[in-house]
C-alpha cells in the first residue's frame, strides 16, 4: 500500500523506496566470503580500476585534466618551411649546426694507406665539391624531411635509365633537391624486378625506382641509381601525412611550438625589465580638479612638462605644497627561470645542448658540459650512419668505377667508410693520452719478456712486428702462423711414436743400445749428449716458412775475456769456495708432473737470466737430501714427499776449480721429485716465473739453461737409457 508521509499530501510507494539494510547485508555476506583466502576473489561488480570524487569532479567528465587530448599539427606549407627558415636565425641554427657537424670532420676509407688511390679520391672529391654538397643535403632533408644528390653520371644512358654499372666512365656533378621539388614514383614502390647483372643496387622493393623532379628551371625525371636519398628519419606507412611517408618528418613539425616559446620567453624579458619601475605622481585635490571641465587636460599638461623637464634637464619641479613624484620598482621573481627552463627544453628536443645552440657557457657547481656534448656527438654520429654512411660508399664506388676506366688506379679497392672523431681533445687530454698509451707499451713489453722466458713466443718474433707495424699485440702474434706451421714447428709432435727416444735425444743423447729401447748409442756422437752447437735452434718466420737463426758464435777475444774473469775470480775467492762450497759440496732437484719438468729463471748468481730448477749448496749440518729439500721450498714454495737419488757428480770443468788444476773436484747430488705438496710459486728474488716445460721444449733452449740444472738432466739421461736407478726404481714406476 502507498505511504503517505505526515504533514504533506504526498503519497510514496513502497515499491519504490530503496531498503539499504538489505544492501548492507549482501555486502557483509560477500567480506564474509571472501575472508580466508590470501588473495580474495575480485568481485567485479564493486571493483573498478578508476577513482572517483564527485565533490571535486576528479574523474568525471567534468574534470578539466581529463579534457586534454592529443591532435596532430595541421599540414605545414613548404612555403612556410622555407620562410620560417629564412626569417628565424635560431631556427636556421637548429637546421645547419648538425649538418655541418656530420660533414665537417671528413672521413676515412678504412684500409687505404697513403699513396696513389687516396689521393685520387681525395682530389675527386674536391673536384665533386662533396662537402657543401652534402651539407646542403643534410640541411634540406632536416627542414623539409628529406632531399636528393643527381649524379651526373656518364655511362651512356639517359637520366631516368638505370645507371649501367659496367661502363661508368665519369661522375661530372652532383645537384641537391629539396622534398619540395621531387616526386616520387609511388607506382614502382612495391615493384619487384630480378636483379640486372649490369645494375648498381639490386632491388629496391620499397623504395621508387624514378623520381619526377621539378625545378624552376624545369621538369625532369631521374632513376633512383643516379640519385643519393636522404631521408630524415622513417615513419610508418600509414601516416597522417602521406607527403611525408618515404622521407621523414621535417625538424619544424616537432619543435616549432618550442621554438615559439623561447623566443617569447627572451622577447618579453626586456619588456619587463622596462616596466620594472613606476613613476608615481601625487597631486593635492585630484579628485576635485578631476571632476572639472579643464582638469583632465590640466593634469595631462602637467604630467607632460615634469616627463620633458626630467628627460631634457634630467630634474623635476614640484609644487611644495601638494605635490609629490615617487618611484616605485617591481621585482620579477623567477623569471630567469622561466626562461632558462624554456631554453632546456629546446635543447632538449633538437638534441643540440645550450653551451652549442646558443653560445653560453656551462652553468653551475661543478658543470663542464663533457656530458651534453657527448649526447650531441652522438646524435650526429647517428645523422652520419642514417643519411652520409650508406650515400657516401655509394658515391666512392661510382667514382672508383670511374677511375678505373680513366686509368687513374690500377685496381677497384674495397670501400668501407669510416668517419673521423668528432671530439677534438685539447693539450691536456693529448697528453694524458699519451701517458695511457706509454703505459700500455710497457705492460705490453713486460707480458712479452714473461712470454719469452716461458717459451711462448721467440724474441725474434717481437722484432719483427716493432720492425713492421711499430707496435704489437701479444695476444694476437701467433694468428700470423697457420694451423700447419704451429703444428709443423710443434717440438712435441716430434718423435711422438717414440717417448724414451724423444726424451733422450732432447736431453742430449742417443737412442739406448739398439737405436730403439735396447739398442746402441749412435757413433760419432758425445756420451754426455749432444753438444750445444748442436743443439735445434729455434724458427724465425718468413714468408717462406721458418728459418733458423744466424748463430752468433763468440770471437776469440770475447772467450779469452770470459776466461780471465773466470781466473781471476777463482783466485780472489778460492778460500773462502774451498772453506765451503768445496767441504760441503751442492744438490739439485728435478721435479716432474705429467711427463713436464718444473723450471724458473734465475735471478740471482752467475747463472743470472737462466733456466733451472730448485738446487743450491749444502749447508753445515744437512745432509744433501735435507739440502734438497730446503731449497725446494725455499726457491718454489713447495714440499716435497719423496726424493728419488739419482746420483752424484764430479764437476771438473763444469765447476769452479779451487786452488788451481790439481785441486780436489766438487760433489754434487741430484734428486727426483714426483710427488709434493702445494702448486710452485716464487718469491721473485732467487727464481721468477716458473713454467712447466717438456724434454722437447727444454732440448730446444740447451743454450740457456743453467748448466748444473742442464748436467743433473744429463744424468738422470744416462740412468734412463741403462734403465737402472740406484734405488731399483725404473723411470717408468717413478714417471
Amino acid at each position: 500500500m502507498p505511504t503517505t508521509e505526515k504533514g504533506s499530501g504526498k503519497v510514496y510507494k513502497k515499491e519504490n523506496i530503496i531498503d539499504f539494510s538489505k544492501f548492507v547485508d549482501g555486502n557483509a555476506k560477500m567480506i564474509e566470503k571472501q575472508t580466508g583466502h590470501a588473495i580474495r576473489p575480485r568481485n567485479k561488480a564493486y571493483n573498478q580500476d578508476g577513482f572517483v570524487n564527485l565533490l571535486t569532479n576528479y574523474g568525471t567528465s567534468r574534470d578539466s585534466s581529463e579534457h586534454y587530448v592529443f591532435q596532430s599539427e595541421d599540414q605545414v606549407m613548404d612555403d612556410e618551411l622555407e620562410a620560417f627558415y629564412e626569417g628565424n636565425g635560431l631556427f636556421a641554427r637548429i637546421i645547419d649546426l648538425p649538418a655541418e657537424e656530420a660533414i665537417k670532420h671528413g672521413f676515412e676509407i678504412k684500409g687505404l694507406s697513403e699513396g696513389k688511390v687516396k689521393d685520387f679520391f681525395d682530389e675527386c672529391m674536391d673536384e665533386l665539391d662533396w662537402e657543401e654538397k652534402a651539407m646542403t643535403a643534410l640541411k634540406w632533408a632536416r627542414l623539409f624531411g628529406g632531399s636528393i644528390g643527381v649524379m651526373l653520371i656518364d655511362d651512356g644512358r639517359g637520366l631516368d635509365e638505370e645507371l649501367d654499372w659496367k661502363n661508368i666512365k665519369s661522375i661530372d656533378e652532383i645537384r641537391v633537391y629539396d622534398r619540395s621539388m621531387v616526386m616520387p614514383d609511388y607506382a614502382s614502390i612495391n615493384r619487384y624486378e630480378s636483379n640486372d647483372p649490369s645494375g648498381a643496387r639490386g632491388s629496391r622493393l620499397g623504395m621508387p625506382q624514378s623520381y619526377m623532379v621539378s625545378s624552376k628551371y624545369g621538369t625532369f625525371r631521374v632513376h633512383e641509381s643516379r640519385c643519393l636519398i636522404f631521408q630524415n628519419g622513417a615513419l610508418p606507412e600509414r601516416a597522417t601525412n602521406e607527403m611525408y611517408q618515404i622521407w621523414g618528418i621535417p625538424e619544424y613539425l616537432r619543435i616549432h611550438r618550442t621554438v615559439k616559446d623561447v623566443e617569447v620567453a627572451h622577447g618579453m624579458g626586456p619588456k619587463m625589465l622596462d616596466r620594472s619601475i613606476q613613476a608615481i605622481y601625487k597631486m593635492q585635490n585630484l579628485a576635485l580638479e578631476m571632476s572639472t571641465e579643464q582638469g583632465e587636460e590640466n593634469i595631462l599638461k602637467r604630467l607632460q612638462i615634469i616627463d620633458l623637464a626630467r628627460g631634457m634637464l634630467n630634474s623635476i619641479v614640484l609644487d611644495a605644497d601638494g605635490e609629490d613624484y615617487d618611484f616605485k620598482s617591481f621585482s620579477f621573481t623567477g623569471v630567469a627561470d622561466v626562461i632558462n627552463t624554456t631554453c632546456n627544453y629546446l635543447s632538449a628536443v633538437t638534441n643540440i645542448p645550450q653551451t652549442i645552440l646558443f653560445g653560453r657557457s656551462p652553468a653551475g657547481m661543478n658543470a663542464t658540459g663533457d656530458g651534453d656534448l657527448e649526447n650531441y656527438y652522438n646524435y650526429v654520429e647517428r645523422i652520419q650512419k642514417r643519411m652520409v654512411k650508406r650515400n657516401l660508399t655509394y658515391l666512392l664506388r661510382i667514382i672508383a668505377r670511374a677511375g678505373k676506366h680513366t686509368g687513374e688506379i690500377d685496381e677497384i679497392p674495397p670501400v668501407k667508410v669510416e668517419f673521423n672523431p668528432l671530439w677534438s681533445m685539447s693539450e691536456q687530454e693529448q697528453v694524458a693520452l699519451d701517458l695511457q698509451k706509454a703505459q700500455l707499451a710497457q705492460t705490453n713489453a713486460n707480458t712479452a719478456n714473461v712470454y719469452v722466458q716461458m717459451q711462448a713466443i721467440d724474441p725474434q718474433e717481437v722484432r719483427n712486428k716493432l720492425a713492421s707495424d711499430g707496435e704489437f699485440d701479444i695476444e694476437t702474434m701467433l694468428d700470423d702462423y697457420t694451423d700447419e706451421e704451429l703444428e709443423e714447428n710443434n717440438p712435441a709432435n716430434k718423435q711422438q711414436e717414440d717417448p724414451m727416444a724423444a726424451m733422450m735425444g732432447m736431453m742430449g743423447g742417443g737412442a739406448p743400445e739398439g737405436g730403439a729401447p735396447g739398442g746402441a748409442m749412435p757413433s760419432g756422437e758425445p756420451e754426455g749428449g749432444m753438444m750445444p752447437s748442436e743443439a735445434p735452434q729455434k724458427g724465425v718466420k718468413s714468408d717462406k716458412g721458418v728459418m733458423p737463426q744466424k748463430e752468433e758464435k763468440p770471437t776469440e777475444g770475447e772467450n779469452k775475456g770470459k776466461q780471465e774473469k773466470i781466473e781471476k775470480t777463482t783466485e780472489e775467492d778460492a778460500d773462502d769456495v774451498a772453506e765451503n762450497i768445496h767441504k760441503l759440496g751442492g744438490v739439485g732437484v728435478i721435479v716432474v708432473r705429467d711427463g713436464k719438468i718444473l723450471t724458473a729463471t734465475r735471478l740471482m748468481g752467475k747463472g743470472i737470466g737462466l733456466i733451472g730448477g730448485p738446487g743450491g749448496h749444502i749447508e753445515e749440518g744437512e745432509s744433501p737430501k735435507d739440502a734438497a729439500i730446503r731449497e725446494t721450498i725455499e726457491e718454489f714454495k713447495i714440499i716435497p714427499k719423496d726424493l728419488v737419488r739419482i746420483g752424484s757428480k764430479l764437476e771438473t770443468g763444469d765447476g769452479i776449480k779451487v786452488g788451481g788444476e790439481n785441486a780436489e773436484h766438487l760433489r754434487s747430488t741430484v734428486f727426483l721429485c714426483t710427488e709434493f705438496e702445494g702448486e710452485p710459486e716464487c718469491d721473485g728474488m732467487e727464481m721468477a716465473i716458473p713454467v712447466w716445460r717438456d724434454l722437447n721444449e727444454l732440448g730446444l733452449m740447451d743454450d740457456r739453461m743453467f748448466k748444473p740444472f742442464k748436467d743433473g738432466l744429463r744424468m738422470l739421461k744416462n740412468k734412463v737409457a741403462r734403465g737402472i736407478m740406484e734405488n731399483k726404481n725404473s723411470w717408468d714406476g717413478k714417471s
